[in-house]
C-alpha cells in the first residue's frame, strides 16, 4: 500500500478486529484478539486492496451503467445499496465452509458531517472496520494526515487512502459499509470491479449496528458473519 497507508503519529492502527472472531462458533463471546491476528488482518486487508492497484494497466475503466448498480429501496435513508451478490452458500443457506475471510470497510469522506465521521470512527474502533478515503485533502498527504489526526485522536482505527477500492466495490456515495470476502474480492474484472457475489454493501448515513442488522435480515448467506460482527460492535454484555 506504500504511502496510501496512514499510520504513526496519530495512531491510525488496526485494533483487535472482528475478522478473526468472525469464524469462531462462540460469536457472542468477545475475547481479545492476539497481536499476531491483528497483524494478519492488516496483511489481508492490504492484499485485498493492493491486488487491484494494477487494474489501470488494462486500459481505461468503463463506468458501469446506472441500471446495473444497486438501486435504493428508500430515499431516507438510502439503504438500497445492498449488493445483489449473496456469496457462496452450503445446503443450509449459510456461507460455504471454504468461504473467504470477511473484511469490513466503511467508505468515507471529510465532506461528511463531523458527527457522522465521529460516530463512524467510534464504531470502527469496536467493530474493526477499516476506513477508506478516495483521495487526499487539498492534494496534500500532510494536510490529510492532520485531518485524520484530528478525527481519530487516541482511537485505534486504520485509515487507507485507496481510490480504486471505490470502483472495486462500486461505491457511488458515502458513507457506505462494505463486507467483502478477502480472496474472491480481488478477482476483479476488466473494469476494476469485484465479483458481485464477493461483497455486500449498504449505502447511507446509518450506524454500523443498523447496517449489519439489515445484512443479517436481508442476506442469508452473510447473516452469520454480520451477526458476529454486530456482537463485536456491541461489546460484552454485563
Amino acid at each position: 500500500m506504500g504511502n496510501s497507508l496512514l499510520r504513526a503519529g496519530f495512531r491510525a492502527t488496526l485494533l483487535a478486529t472482528a475478522w478473526g472472531l468472525a469464524l469462531t462458533p462462540a460469536f457472542a463471546q468477545v475475547a481479545p484478539v492476539p497481536q499476531a491476528d491483528v497483524q494478519a488482518a492488516r496483511e489481508r486487508m492490504a492484499a485485498t486492496l493492493n491486488a487491484i492497484a494494477g487494474a489501470g494497466d488494462r486500459g481505461p475503466a468503463a463506468v458501469p451503467e446506472l441500471r446495473n448498480l444497486p438501486q435504493p429501496a428508500a430515499k431516507a435513508p438510502n439503504l438500497g445499496g445492498l449488493a445483489p451478490g449473496q456469496g457462496p452458500t452450503g445446503p443450509s443457506g449459510r456461507p460455504a465452509a471454504n468461504a473467504d475471510v470477511p473484511e469490513l470497510m466503511v467508505f468515507v469522506s471529510f465532506s461528511l458531517p463531523r458527527k457522522t465521521l465521529q460516530r463512524i470512527v467510534r464504531q470502527s474502533e469496536r467493530s474493526g472496520a477499516v476506513l477508506i478515503l478516495r483521495g487526499l485533502t487539498g492534494h496534500s498527504l500532510t494536510q490529510t494526515g492532520e485531518e485524520i489526526a484530528r478525527l481519530i485522536g487516541e482511537r485505534n482505527v486504520m485509515v487507507l487512502i485507496h481510490p480504486p477500492a471505490f470502483q472495486q466495490f462500486q461505491v457511488r456515495q458515502v458513507p457506505s459499509l462494505v463486507l467483502a470476502r478477502s480472496e474472491s474480492a480481488v478477482q476483479i474484472d476488466e473494469d476494476g470491479c469485484a465479483p458481485a457475489a464477493s461483497f455486500i454493501r449498504v449505502d447511507g448515513d446509518v450506524g454500523q449496528d443498523y447496517a449489519l442488522e439489515l445484512i443479517e435480515r436481508q442476506a442469508p448467506a452473510w447473516a452469520d458473519i454480520a451477526r458476529r460482527l454486530a456482537a463485536r460492535l456491541a461489546g460484552p454484555r454485563p
